[in-house]
């Protein structure tokens, strides 16, 4: 049976009393004061030292029979700062993703030691009287402590290392150790170094599934030469920071470092030198081969920005190789190695971590997780993120409003009607969180989890939560795939590619997609290279290579740059200026969508970024060179260098945005809905091929419209929203920090969202269509995400969903205050987009069937507003009417909001009961009660907005 760790301690203390009860007699030793290593260690194996003549950092014995670890303390062990991180090895979906680490040293206290967490958050680094005072407020933190079973041969206590490290496994591994069984552990791995110790053990955690929890405890020289370099917020890294209570200075109070790795050239006197030691990557074995090349090439092409600075080959890469043996004897959890890891776990996800040394800032360790489901998840993942799609930049204030009014909210109104209770009970329960809930309010900041921004806030070194880059990739797979099958280049239904042919060329006005090239005579030349998993890799690798690049930038210490795929027009995009020669984004560290043109041009740049962009090459260079990185700084107005990340991205700045291209993004958005539009008519005829399923088709059309739903959330934003530039004043060229939208650009995006959502016609939704769109029933694990749906495809639903979402993110009171404090900004004689306009532009295109004189005589199947309009028309009816209601949201934009609302109530009123007398007898009967509904609920408001007002 295992001994834990509190009856080690009972036990020694209980002997320990026994034997001091009684005084030595006259003559006799005094009785040790530790039982004797042998008895201790009986039966039990050393673990030996993998470097020849050295001995381990900790001394290491087991006894793998019950599973008990004994360790040896190293010497010195009193000065030293010891470095652990924790890795779930094995047993969960996301095993082999570093969970934390901890900064440490131990202590003893008399028969017991302490493992102390220092106090690195609370610093001076003024006078020694402010020295002095922060070391007596903010002292050193006791994260466990054990007892010492005896001292070792090298005269140096011995621990139970195993009642540490699975005793209090939930105190490293926090819930993930949950309800572990300690009496069911074992020893997974045992492995000693000179600088550090591998140590693993498997056990049954809560619900009985076996999890293995990875130790790796090295140990952090007290000065590794490393210079930490101060953080600028003109450009994105993550940051390790502290307070210097020596200084009484209010604006430096907070200093911030940014996380980089220490890498320098070997030859300072060279202008090109290779770095004294460089970043080594290791691929993991579980990478498919087919892969690796491309995973390769997304790690290796940032050599090309430390290559500017003096520094070639500062990124190493070697394959670690099962069949060959090849780096086999490395474990991706040891934190002296950085590994790419491949997870076969059907998620759509890569995240790229590391770990940090949190006194300067200096990473030690990095690992990526790569996982497969971007490869098979091709549209299951735009039915599950339409309303993270429709809810894209919304800020902590709108989420917080959104808490209070469900049914304003996208994420109910999108939802299946069987679930728009349960999840609106869900929002409306979190709206005692702070910020409705808001992903930054709730972060977690000891442990990676499944919010974008854990491991940013309340800690000293700050880390790389979730990335979205993964999930991306998979909607850019799901999008580009159906764009193959449908033009004939890729079968779903076998491995190999369609056979290229001119009338599968470039269908619709569709180029013909990068790598397929003509020959001399004109002919199309099969120029794809080889089908992986059925998509052709010229298509996929550079997509895989993106990804992989964009999580390396993370692991380098860059933050997320959602700015930097405004940087070049659609037009420069897709020609010959760029495609195969240069990338077409600012930085692979935005969300970075596939490139796909119709109709706007003849030319078809490359589907993917395919390289680093000019931000990355400052950032790198701002954070590595040796020079002044002031004079790096400089350069921050220069095109392409923008920068704006995640936190950013709740501002109302339109081109801090994930998932849209180009300096006029209305470009791109109009590219989506063309090809959405191209796709649909192509569903029932193309996209599903002799032998399958026709639930393929309702995917389909969850593709085009989740892609249709992003570009409209896309446009949303412009409307009031003000550019914001991060220059300081003084610098070359710099911008005003807000620049409101201009006016024509703000009506613009106006009108896109309108005439993509407003209408019938915009959905493509046809009866041929329609009688297609089903689903398969498999009463099974496999078939729980379709059973409860409808085989006939909720198309009222559905649709006003889309279209309430869209009337959130015009009408939601943070946008409409922007509006409103946009007049104020911009100058009286200056043309601005204002309040009253915004609102009279809504209700006439939503009521525009008000404006026509009835000429024919409508019926209930043809009638004069149509079922998808009357939905729309609703909606509307209920926002203005929510608008008019006290203490509908705060702020000074309420009441001028809620008078002008008042207005277009009352003008909206007057011009139904116009159409109806006008219609005479030749209305419908939908519409007509349609109308008469209306106007009475119009009524109603209004007379109780006068009853309030008196």
């Amino acid at each position: 049976m295992r001994t834990s760790l509190r009856f080690v301690a009972s036990a020694l203390a209980g002997a320990v009393g026994v034997v001091l009860a009684r005084p030595a007699a006259a003559g006799e030793p005094e009785p040790p004061e530790f039982p004797p290593f042998a008895e201790v260690s009986k039966d039990y194996e050393k673990v030996v030292s993998t470097a020849d003549g050295l001995p381990s950092l900790y001394t290491i014995w087991v006894r793998k029979k019950d599973g008990q670890m004994l360790a040896e303390l190293p010497r010195g062990y009193e000065t030293q700062r010891h470095f652990i991180a924790m890795t779930v090895a094995g047993g969960e979906t996301y095993a082999g993703l570093q969970v934390g680490d901890q900064y440490a040293y131990w202590k003893r206290f008399d028969k017991r030691l302490a493992l102390i967490e220092p106090n690195v958050m609370m610093r001076s680094l003024g006078d020694a009287e402010s020295k002095s005072s922060v070391q007596r407020l903010f002292t050193d933190k006791v994260l466990v402590d054990v007892p010492i079973l005896c001292m070792g041969p090298s005269g140096q206590p011995v621990i139970d290392m195993d009642a540490l490290l699975v005793g209090g496994a939930q105190q490293f591994f926090g819930p993930q150790a949950a309800g572990a069984n300690v009496r069911l552990a074992t020893i997974a791995e045992a492995k000693a170094y000179p600088y550090n110790v591998e140590l693993a053990f498997a056990m049954p955690v809560a619900g009985g599934q076996i999890r293995t929890f990875h130790y790796s405890i090295s140990l952090i020289p007290e000065n590794t030469g490393y210079v930490a370099r101060k953080a600028d917020e003109r450009v994105g890294y993550f940051t390790t920071i502290f307070q210097d209570m020596g200084n009484l200075s209010d604006d430096k109070v907070w200093v911030r470092y940014i996380n980089r790795w220490k890498i320098e050239k070997a030859d300072a006197k060279l202008k090109l030198s290779p770095p004294k030691e460089p970043i080594v990557f290791y691929i993991e074995h579980t990478t498919p081969v087919r892969y690796r090349r491309w995973v390769r090439e997304g790690i290796l092409r940032w050599n090309k920005a430390f290559e500017k600075i003096g520094i070639s080959n500062a990124i190493e890469v070697y394959y670690q190789d099962a069949a060959t043996g090849a780096h086999m004897d490395k474990d991706p959890e040891d934190v002296r190695f950085n590994f790419v890891r491949w997870l076969s776990n059907n998620q759509g996800t890569a995240i790229g971590p590391s770990r940090v040394d949190p006194r300067t800032g200096q990473i030690l360790d990095a690992d990526i997780i790569l996982t497969d489901g971007f490869i098979r998840s091709y549209w299951i993942y735009y039915n599950q993120v339409l309303p993270e799609l429709a809810m894209e930049s919304f800020g902590p204030e709108t989420l917080e409003w959104l808490a209070k009014n469900p049914e304003w909210d996208p994420r109910v109104r999108l939802a299946p009607p069987g679930q728009r209770d349960y999840v609106a009970a869900q929002i409306s329960g979190r709206g005692v969180m702070k910020y409705g809930g808001h992903p930054a309010a709730i972060s977690e900041p000891t442990l990676l989890g499944d919010n974008e921004y854990d491991g940013l806030g309340h800690r000293v070194s700050q880390i790389n939560g979730q990335c979205a880059a993964g999930k991306g990739m998979a909607m850019n797979m799901a999008l580009l795939r159906m764009d193959l099958e449908i033009l004939g280049l890729i079968n779903d239904t076998s491995t190999e590619p369609a056979p290229p042919t001119e009338a599968n060329a470039e269908p619709g006005g569709q180029p013909a997609p990068a790598g397929d090239k003509k020959d001399d005579k004109g002919g199309k030349k099969d120029d794809k290279g080889d089908v992986l998993d059925g998509v052709p890799e010229g298509f996929v690798g550079p997509l895989l290579a993106e990804v992989v690049s964009h999580e390396v930038g993370h692991t380098l210490g860059l933050r997320h740059n959602f700015k930097a795929s405004t940087t070049y027009t659609m037009d420069q995009v897709n020609s010959d200026e760029l495609k195969g020669k240069k990338t077409w984004v600012g930085s692979v560290m935005d969300y970075n969508p596939v490139n796909i043109r119709m109709e706007s041009g003849k030319m078809q740049g490359d589907y993917a970024p395919i390289d680093i962009g000019p931000y990355d090459y400052w950032a790198i260079e701002y954070g590595y060179t040796s020079d002044d990185p002031a004079k790096v700084l400089a350069r921050v107005a220069e095109p392409g260098l923008q920068y704006g990340t995640d936190e950013d991205t709740w501002g109302g700045d339109p081109t801090v945005r994930r998932f849209d291209l180009g300096a006029d993004p209305i470009e791109y958005a109009k590219e989506q809905v063309r090809l959405a539009q191209f796709m649909r008519g192509k569903i029932v005829d193309k996209f599903v091929k002799d032998g399958q399923s026709w639930s393929k088709a309702r995917r389909g059309y969850g593709i085009t419209l989740g892609q249709q739903t992003s570009a409209l959330s896309m446009m949303s934003n412009w409307v009031g929203g003000a550019r914001v530039w991060r220059d300081k004043k003084g610098d070359p060229n710099g911008r005003t920090p807000i620049e409101p939208v201009p006016a024509a650009q703000q009506r613009a995006a106006l009108e896109f969202v309108i005439k993509n959502s407003f209408y019938d016609e915009a959905y493509g939704l046809t009866p041929d269509l329609l009688a297609h769109m089903t689903v398969d029933k498999w009463y099974d694990d496999g078939g729980q995400a379709d059973l409860f749906e409808d085989p006939a495809w909720p198309l009222h639903d559905r649709i006003v969903g889309v279209q309430a979402a869209v009337l959130t993110m015009l009408m939601n009171p943070q946008t409409l205050q922007r509006v409103y404090d946009n007049e104020y900004r911009v100058a009286a004689d200056q043309d601005a987009l204002t309040l009253p306009e915004l609102l009279q532009t809504i209700e006439k295109a939503a009521w525009s069937e008000l404006d026509a004189k009835p000429s024919q005589e409508f019926t209930a199947r043809k009638p004069m507003i149509s079922s998808l309009r009357r939905d729309l028309q609703r909606e509307h009816v209920d926002r203005l009417i929510s608008l008019t209601t006290n203490g509908a949201w705060s702020g000074a934009s309420a009441k001028p909001v809620t008078n002008l609302v008042g207005q277009v109530l009352r003008d909206l009123k007057a011009r139904i009961d116009g159409a109806v007398k006008d219609s005479g007898d030749k209305m419908d009967p939908y519409s007509r009660a349609h109308l008469a509904e209306a106007g009475l609920r119009i009524g109603k408001a209004l007379d109780a907005q006068y009853v309030k007002m008196k």
